[in-house]
């Protein structure tokens, strides 16, 4: 898998890839986080023409020795800091979860599920067009980044459908999934990548 070293406040890298609109979601990556950098972080941000704020997972620290707390967005519906794994420079196996049926999301850490609730407004899917980026949020479509994240991050994978509690334990412990399809996979569709240093 691509591995990303994003050491510093600008780095990114924009996923290539064409999204549709999602009717459920799951994204998985693997963190490595920066245990000096205490800010709240980007993990990845997907901004749709018409939702800056569609679908994205943000984490922080609340002082050194302290563990990483990460939170949800959804469709503009930020979730609150409760799922976590320790801050220490280890490499963490991170999923989030939804679906539009019942607008149910769901956070992963380490193969066990960790906070879940459901988004409050209307049912509707995850808009289409949108833009991927790993590393920062979007205060504007694409761009305008100011919460990035500082560490290192690989084996980023999208799925257009609700993976079940099974189906992430087999991925954390590096296993394949049969008969699932994936959306979108780091290894094979990442451009624009911006002071990337290899590992």
């Amino acid at each position: 898998s691509l591995l990303l070293h994003l050491p510093k406040g600008q780095s990114y890298a924009r996923i290539n890839s064409y999204f549709p609109p999602l009717p459920a979601v799951t994204v998985c990556a693997r963190i490595q986080w920066h245990q000096e950098h205490n800010h709240v972080s980007t993990i990845f941000s997907y901004a749709a023409p018409v939702l800056i704020n569609e679908f994205q997972l943000r984490g922080q620290t609340k002082g050194e020795g302290r563990p990483v707390l990460l939170a949800l967005i959804v469709q503009g519906h930020h979730q609150p800091y409760k799922a976590s794994f320790p801050n220490d420079g280890e490499w963490h196996h991170v999923c989030v979860s939804w679906r539009s049926g019942d607008m149910l999301w769901v956070i992963h850490v380490d193969g066990e599920r960790k906070d879940f609730g459901s988004v409050t407004g209307a049912q509707r899917n995850i808009h289409g067009d949108g833009i991927f980026i790993i590393g920062q949020d979007q205060d504007s479509f694409g761009g305008n980044f100011t919460e990035p994240f500082v560490g290192n991050l690989t084996d980023l994978n999208v799925w257009n459908e609700m993976l079940d509690d099974k189906q992430l334990w087999v991925l954390k412990v590096c296993q394949p999934l049969l008969n699932i399809e994936t959306l979108f996979m780091t290894k094979l569709n990442v451009s624009s990548v911006f002071n990337h240093h290899p590992w």
